[in-house]
């Protein structure tokens, strides 16, 4: 089992999704104007100008970044993990993971726009609403891909930074 902490761990892992026309809107992609909001300890709160939308991130110390954020209305969220250590060799694979408990999964596509050029990974979109609360939890998150691996990803703080993506979602909206 590998773990992937706030200051600590790697992660080799590429999430996505095919989306909904709905979702389209919601979720980072190359070339859009994202902004620094502000820091929630160790997440970083940001600012999709193009989408009019918001999100939290946070690097580890290993180079390795965290990213999630959610539909204005909470019924669709996302989750997506980047790593300049990937090596994306399949379009489509299920991913599964486990976030306070509750088991999610969907399909990933290995393709998604990092906050950083270097980065490779993606998005797995999860249209249940107990996501955001599950998140909220702020407790680890073990995601299972179609690989040999395992990743266990630290939420630590989640709870502070989705405070702050609610508040910048309500200012980026007025």
């Amino acid at each position: 089992m590998n773990k992937l902490y706030p200051a600590i761990g790697a992660i080799a892992l590429a999430l996505a999704t095919p989306l909904a026309a709905a979702t389209d809107d919601v979720l980072p992609a190359k070339g859009d104007e994202i902004t620094k909001f502000r820091d929630a300890g160790a997440w970083t709160i940001r600012a999709n100008d193009t989408r009019g939308s918001c999100f939290a991130s946070y690097k580890a110390e290993s180079g390795a970044i965290v990213q999630f954020g959610f539909t204005k209305d909470e019924s669709t969220g996302y989750l997506g993990l980047f790593s300049q250590n990937v090596n994306i060799t399949e379009k489509e694979q299920a991913v599964a993971f486990i976030a306070n408990g509750n088991l999610y999964s969907g399909e990933a596509t290995g393709v998604g726009a990092s906050i950083e050029d270097g980065y490779e990974g993606g998005y797995i979109l999860v249209n249940n609403p107990e996501f955001v609360k599950d998140i909220e939890a702020g407790k680890e998150l073990v995601v299972f891909p179609e690989m040999p691996e395992t990743y266990v990803v630290d939420m630590s703080g989640a709870a502070n930074a989705l405070y702050e993506v609610r508040k910048c979602t309500t200012e980026i909206d007025s």
